[in-house]
C-alpha cells in the first residue's frame, strides 16, 4: 500500500513539474506573439471570418491608418476594406480574396494604396492569411501590414526620371530627324514658294495661270505649316522671347478666329493678367489658336469657349506638375464640349495621335502646343470629364520687365510690299545655290545691289574685296563650317554697324545666340513680299534694344 500510495505522489509531482513547464512555455509564447504584434513596424490585424469582427489590433496599424483602437475594432470588415482601400486598387485585391476564400491559396501579398482617415493616401505591403477548420472552411484572416509609403515614392519617382530621360532621348532622336528635313524641305519650299510667286507676278493678266501660282503657293503653305509643328513638337523652333502683355494677343486672336469659330459657338474672354509674359508672341498665338479651334471640334452641336488669362505663384507648397516654384501667366481654354476619356488624356501630346476621322487632322496640333510651351520655360495641363468638357491650362514665365507693343505679324498684312529703291547693297550668303539665287533675283528686282557667297569663307573674301558700303547680311544660320551667326560677328569686326537678317529653316541651338540691336531673324519658307518687308524695314530703322533667341 505504501509503494502505491508512493508512486501516486511521484505521478502527481512529475504531473506538477510538467504543468508549470507548459505554463511557462505558453507565457514565453504569449510574450513573444505580444512583442510580434506590438512591433512598431508591422501593423496586425485579425478579424472572424465566420462572425465578419474584428477580433484584435496593434497600434502600428491603427497608427498607419490613423484610427483609434477602440474605433477600428467596431468597423465592419468589408466596409472598412472598401473605405481604405484605393479604388483603383480594390478590383485587383478582390481577386486574390476570392481565391482565398475558394481555397486555391491560404494567404497572398500586395502592395496597395490605403485611404487613411484624414483621406490621405499611403502605399503599404499587405500579407493577408486565413486560418481554416478541420472541413478547409476560413475561420479566422491575420493581416500583416508594412509600411512602405517612402519607398515607394522614391521608387515611383525614379521610374518618373527614367521615362522621362526616355522620352527626353526619344525626342532628341526624333528631333535630330526632323531638324535635318526640316533644314532641306524648308530650302525647298523657299524656292518653290518664290518662284510661284514670281510666276504669279508675272501672269497677272492670265487669270488661269494665276490660279495654278495661287495654289501652289498655298500647298507650299501647308507643307510648311507641317514642318513647324514638327519643329515645335521637337522643341528646334527659333523663339523670340519678349516681355509681352498676353490680353491683347488673346483678344486680337479672338477677332480673328470670329469667322471660323462659327456662330453656333459663344467665345467670352476674361482677361484678368495683371504681369506680361516672357515669350514669343507669335508662337503664343499659334498655340491659343490651336487650343481654340481644338475646343471647337469638341462641340459640333454649339456650346462655349472662355479665354481666361490670369496671374501664378507656383510654390514647393502648391506645385504644378513640370514647373519649377516661381511666377507665371496662365492661359486657360476652356469648353463645353464633349470631354476627353482617360486613355485619349494619355496620348493627347502625342505627335500624329488624333480621333478625328482620317484627312481631318495631322495629329501635330496639340504635340506642336506642348513643344512650344515647353520649349518657353513652361507648361500644359489638361483637365477633363466625359459629357462636360475640357479645360487646358498654359503656363508662361512671368516677364520681370515691361511689356513690349506687339505687333501684327508681317504674314497677316497685305500681299504686295513694293521695296524701296534704295540702292543699297546687301550681301546674300547661302549654301543651297538656288535658294541663294532665288534672293539675289528677288533683291534685283527691288534695286539693291546684290553680292552673293556660298559658304561664310567665301562671304569674308567678297566683303574684303568690296570697297564700298555694306547695307545688309542676310545669311543662312545652318551651313557647312561656321554659322551665319559666326559670320556676322567676324565682319563686324571691320564693319561694326553692319545689320544682319539671319534666316534659317531650322537651326540647332549650339549654333543660337542672343540677337544683337542690329540683328533680325526670319524663318524659312517665306514669299518674296515678305522678304521685301523685312529687308525694307531693316535698312529704314536705326540700332535697337538686345533682342534674345531661346
Amino acid at each position: 500500500m505504501a509503494e502505491e500510495t508512493q508512486s501516486v505522489l511521484d505521478e502527481l509531482a512529475r504531473l506538477r513539474a510538467e504543468n508549470w513547464r507548459l505554463s511557462h512555455a505558453l507565457e514565453e509564447e504569449r510574450e513573444r506573439f505580444r512583442h510580434t504584434v506590438q512591433t512598431p513596424l508591422i501593423g496586425f490585424l485579425l478579424s472572424s471570418f465566420e462572425r465578419s469582427v474584428f477580433l484584435d489590433t496593434n497600434q502600428a496599424y491603427c497608427k498607419f491608418l490613423g484610427f483609434e483602437r477602440a474605433e477600428l475594432l467596431a468597423k465592419d470588415p468589408y466596409k472598412f476594406w472598401s473605405e481604405t482601400t484605393h479604388p483603383e486598387d480594390q478590383e485587383r485585391e478582390l481577386v486574390e480574396l476570392k481565391r482565398l476564400v475558394s481555397g486555391e491559396s491560404d494567404s497572398y501579398r500586395i502592395e496597395k494604396r490605403h485611404i487613411r482617415k484624414n483621406g490621405e493616401v499611403r502605399w503599404g505591403e499587405v500579407t493577408l492569411s486565413s486560418i481554416r477548420d478541420a472541413r478547409g472552411r476560413v475561420r479566422q484572416n491575420v493581416l500583416a501590414c508594412v509600411d512602405i509609403h517612402e519607398q515607394k515614392q522614391r521608387l515611383l519617382e525614379r521610374e518618373r526620371l527614367e521615362s522621362s530621360l526616355l522620352q527626353a532621348q526619344k525626342l532628341e532622336s526624333v528631333g535630330r530627324l526632323v531638324g535635318g528635313v526640316a533644314h532641306d524641305f524648308n530650302n525647298r519650299l523657299v524656292v518653290i514658294m518664290g518662284h510661284a510667286d514670281l510666276l504669279r507676278r508675272a501672269a497677272a493678266d492670265e487669270p488661269v495661270l494665276t490660279a495654278h501660282a495661287d495654289m501652289v503657293v498655298s500647298s507650299a503653305r501647308r507643307a510648311a505649316d507641317l514642318t513647324r509643328q514638327l519643329l515645335a513638337y521637337t522643341r528646334r523652333q527659333v523663339l523670340r522671347p519678349q516681355a509681352t502683355d498676353i490680353n491683347p494677343i488673346v483678344d486680337r486672336t479672338r477677332r480673328m478666329l470670329d469667322r471660323l469659330i462659327g456662330e453656333h459657338i459663344e467665345v467670352v474672354t476674361v482677361l484678368e493678367a495683371k504681369h506680361p509674359m516672357l515669350a514669343d508672341s507669335g508662337q503664343i498665338e499659334q498655340v491659343l489658336m490651336n487650343l481654340t479651334l481644338n475646343a471647337r471640334d469638341a462641340m459640333p452641336s454649339g456650346g462655349r469657349i472662355t479665354l481666361h488669362t490670369l496671374d501664378v505663384d507656383v510654390t514647393s507648397e502648391a506645385p504644378t506638375a513640370g514647373l519649377e516654384p516661381g511666377t507665371y501667366v496662365a492661359l486657360e481654354v476652356s469648353d463645353t464640349g464633349t470631354g476627353i476619356s482617360k486613355e485619349t488624356l494619355q496620348h493627347l501630346f502625342e505627335p500624329f495621335f488624333t480621333t478625328k476621322e482620317v484627312g481631318q487632322g495631322t495629329g501635330l496640333g496639340l504635340a506642336s502646343v506642348d513643344g512650344i510651351v515647353r520649349q518657353s520655360g513652361g507648361s500644359v495641363s489638361v483637365k477633363s470629364v466625359e459629357g462636360q468638357g475640357s479645360t487646358f491650362t498654359v503656363y508662361l514665365p512671368r516677364a520681370q520687365e515691361q511689356a513690349v507693343e506687339t505687333t501684327i505679324p508681317a504674314s497677316t498684312r497685305s500681299n504686295h510690299v513694293p521695296c524701296v529703291p534704295q540702292l543699297e547693297t546687301v550681301l546674300v550668303v547661302d549654301d543651297e545655290e538656288d535658294v541663294r539665287q532665288l534672293l539675289a533675283e528677288v533683291l534685283r528686282l527691288g534695286s539693291y545691289r546684290v553680292l552673293e557667297a556660298r559658304n561664310p569663307e567665301q562671304a569674308v573674301k567678297v566683303v574684303q574685296a568690296h570697297s564700298g558700303s555694306l547695307g545688309l547680311l542676310i545669311t543662312d544660320i545652318v551651313m557647312p563650317g561656321s554659322s551665319g551667326m559666326e559670320l556676322a560677328d567676324t565682319l563686324r569686326e571691320t564693319r561694326p554697324d553692319l545689320k544682319v537678317l539671319f534666316m534659317s529653316g531650322y537651326a540647332e541651338r549650339q549654333r543660337l545666340r542672343g540677337l544683337h540691336g542690329n540683328e533680325h531673324y526670319i524663318p524659312k519658307p517665306f514669299l518674296p513680299d515678305e522678304l521685301f518687308q523685312r529687308v525694307n524695314d531693316i535698312l529704314a530703322e536705326p540700332a535697337h534694344g538686345v533682342e534674345k533667341i531661346a
